[in-house]
């Protein structure tokens, strides 16, 4: 048995799995308030009340992992960068806060290269090698896998920051300092000032909405809104250039989708293969575009995998 949480920026998903099955799960809701130490503390709180749901104690777990936003050092156990939903992460000592709190390792990793593992081993992408995984929701995440391995690069950067990369060249600086970034112009971080920007946004139903999210979107173009049509028509270009760029870095066997939005993947995925099917230079497209066939679970069961072979999980 493996403990396992996944750190989202709503909420904090936490799990215990055997044998790549989440058996016991369990939610809280993130605290920004909290130091990085008391959000570990309420995690281990939780993992003990999962375990005593199912008559277990820690003395029954193999080892626990975390599912972070953050870029990871794999080394150092020790994470990179700043998130200011999680104050103070980058401070933290995971090999020691573990060893005193648990009395056994915690493996970290990305979140989403983290969902990556987790779909490998009992996902959409089991039994593949080269695979990309992109997830669209608040923000956009990517991890890639390359002949088994997870792809890191040399700062620990490949594949995760394409969320950032340039869709158009001609805006302005965006939150992150780069230039038409595609977590600016297709994010749900960035919706509502999405939306105001549109000339048709005063005339729209999403003016009277007080928190639009990319469900609202979907809801009001399905009626006709044709501010919400527009905002959608410009996301799927977004998604669906990425999408295209993501493939022709790494040359994946499959790309697998997943986030919150793509609880609409039956308008997303055809809106993905067609564009790729149109715009592919030099070759036809031979590559399978899947949602996600874990969900939530996905990093979960991808912190169980690297817990339960700790040093076996390669990369490069």
């Amino acid at each position: 048995m493996i403990l396992a949480a996944d750190f989202g920026g709503a909420s904090i998903k936490l799990g215990l799995v055997r044998e790549n099955r989440v058996v016991a799960r369990s939610r809280l809701e993130t605290r920004p308030e909290y130091s990085f130490a008391d959000t570990l503390e309420a995690v281990a709180t939780e993992w003990g009340s999962l375990l005593k749901s199912q008559g277990l104690t820690l003395a029954d777990i193999a080892g626990a992992g975390l599912a972070l936003p953050f870029l990871i050092n794999v080394e150092t156990q020790r994470v990179e960068g700043k998130f200011e939903k999680f104050p103070g992460a980058a401070a933290m000592d995971f090999k020691s806060w573990s060893r005193s709190r648990l009395g056994f390792p915690v493996a970290l990793e990305n979140d989403l290269r983290a969902a990556l593992l987790g779909e490998q081993a009992a996902g959409a992408a089991r039994g593949k090698t080269d695979v990309v995984m992109l997830a669209f929701g608040t923000g956009i995440g990517c991890a890639a896998m390359v002949g088994g391995r997870l792809l890191r690069g040399a700062k620990n950067r490949a594949a995760a920051l394409m969320g950032h990369s340039t869709i158009a060249y001609d805006r302005p600086v965006g939150r992150c300092g780069n230039i038409g970034c595609a977590e600016d112009l297709a994010s749900t971080a960035t919706l509502s000032r999405l939306a105001t920007a549109q000339p048709e946004y005063a005339a729209s139903k999403l003016a009277g909405v007080a928190k639009i999210d990319y469900k609202i979107i979907f809801t009001f173009a399905a009626q006709g809104d044709v501010c919400a049509q527009s905002i959608l028509r410009k996301s799927l270009s977004v998604w669906s250039v990425l999408v295209q760029n993501a493939v022709i870095a790494y040359d994946p066997e499959m790309v697998v989708l997943g986030g919150a939005i793509l609880r609409s993947h039956e308008v997303i995925l055809p809106a993905v293969r067609e564009h790729l099917r149109r715009h592919m230079p030099s070759l036809a497209l031979e590559i399978p575009i899947v949602v996600s066939a874990l969900g939530d679970d996905a990093a979960l069961i991808g912190c169980a995998v690297m817990a339960g072979q700790p040093g076996s999980i390669s990369t490069l």
